[in-house]
C-alpha cells in the first residue's frame, strides 16, 4: 500500500512522500520504500498522539485499522488538534460508533470519510486508499495532474469507472472522493458537493447517487448555498 502511494507521488511530480509517517501501536523506526529510484525512509510511530507531535502539518490521518479498534482510532485522531480529515477505510464499524464521530467532527470543524470507503483522490497531489486502482489505470485517468471536475460518490468501484469516463469527455479530475457504502457516512453527498462550490480549480462539480430522494434533497440544498457553478448529477437505475 505505502510502496503503491509513493510511486504514484513520483509519478505526480512531488518532490516529497505525501505519507509524512506511519502509526504502528508497540513499534517504532523506519520503513523503507522506493521514491521514483531513490529509496526513503518513512518514521513509524507507536502512538497517535507522538506521530501528529512529530508532523505537525501532517492533517490527514487515514486508518486502515479493523472495525474492532477503527473507531477507537479515529476518535483519538479528531481530538488531535493538527488533524483535520479522518478517512475510514473498514467495513462493518458499529453505526452507534459512527454517530459518535460524526457527532464529534461537525462540533469540532473536522471531517470523517468513510467507513467502509476506497479513499480518495486529489489529481496530482494526494492519494487515499486503494482509489483509482493501479499506476496503469492512475495514468490513464490522467490522475497524476489536477484539472476542473470535482467527483463524489458513495461507491468506490464507480468512482473509479468515472475517473475514466471523466478523462475521456473533460480535461480531467481535480478532486474525488468515495464516501462509503455505510448507512451512517462520516460526510455525505451534500457536504463535498458544497465543499466543491468553494474550491475555485473546481468548475464541474458532479455527483452519483442511486436514489431520486438523494439527489432532490442535495440539489435543494446545493441551491440554497448560491452556487458559483452547475451541478451535474448521475442517478443510477437498476431494472429486473
Amino acid at each position: 500500500m505505502f510502496n503503491e502511494c509513493s510511486i504514484s507521488d513520483f509519478l505526480c511530480g512531488r518532490e516529497t512522500p505525501s505519507v509524512a509517517g506511519i502509526i504502528n501501536p508497540g513499534s517504532e523506526g523506519f520503513q523503507k520504500l522506493f521514491f521514483g529510484q531513490e529509496e526513503i525512509a518513512i518514521p513509524v510511530h507507536a502512538a497517535i498522539e507522538a506521530a501528529c507531535a512529530a508532523h505537525p502539518t501532517a492533517d490527514v490521518f487515514i486508518n486502515f485499522a479493523s472495525f474492532r479498534s477503527a473507531a477507537a482510532s479515529s476518535m483519538a485522531a479528531l481530538k488531535q488538534p493538527t488533524i483535520k480529515v479522518v478517512v475510514i477505510i473498514a467495513e462493518g464499524v458499529p453505526e452507534s460508533d459512527t454517530k459518535h464521530l460524526i457527532a464529534y467532527a461537525r462540533t469540532n470543524n473536522k471531517v470523517v470519510i468513510g467507513p467502509a470507503t476506497v479513499g480518495g483522490i486529489q489529481a496530482g497531489a494526494f492519494k487515499i486508499g486503494d482509489t483509482a486502482g493501479t499506476i496503469d489505470n492512475i495514468i490513464q485517468c490522467k490522475l497524476y495532474r489536477p484539472r476542473s471536475v470535482g467527483f463524489v460518490s458513495k461507491s468506490g468501484g464507480m468512482s473509479n469507472e468515472m475517473y475514466n469516463t471523466v478523462a475521456g469527455v473533460t480535461d480531467g479530475i481535480y478532486k474525488g472522493i468515495a464516501i462509503g457504502g455505510d448507512v451512517f457516512p462520516g460526510s455525505t453527498l451534500s457536504d463535498h458537493t458544497l465543499r466543491f462550490n468553494n474550491i475555485p480549480q473546481v468548475y464541474i462539480p458532479i455527483r452519483l447517487a442511486g436514489f431520486v430522494s438523494t439527489l432532490v434533497r442535495a440539489g435543494l440544498k446545493f441551491r440554497r448555498s448560491e452556487p458559483k457553478r452547475n451541478l451535474v448529477r448521475f442517478r443510477l437505475s437498476f431494472a429486473v
